[in-house]
């Protein structure tokens, strides 16, 4: 089962790569370490605004 979604996956890079007119390892490299690790980053700050937000509501009502 594994093995199958592996190879699933590195067949959908390979079409994107194709469509795209690139190379596996180019569409492996934006997508794993430059789009993952700003998506964290992104996420990350939206976690800390929301948790501040919170915070001033709770203040507000005690």
């Amino acid at each position: 089962m594994v093995d199958y979604f592996f190879y699933l996956c590195v067949d959908i890079l390979a079409w994107i790569a194709k469509v795209t007119g690139t190379t596996y390892e180019l569409v492996n490299i934006i997508i794993f370490v430059i789009g993952y690790p700003l998506f964290v980053i992104i996420l990350i700050l939206i976690i800390f605004n929301q948790s501040k937000k919170i915070k001033k509501l709770r203040n507000k009502i005690d």
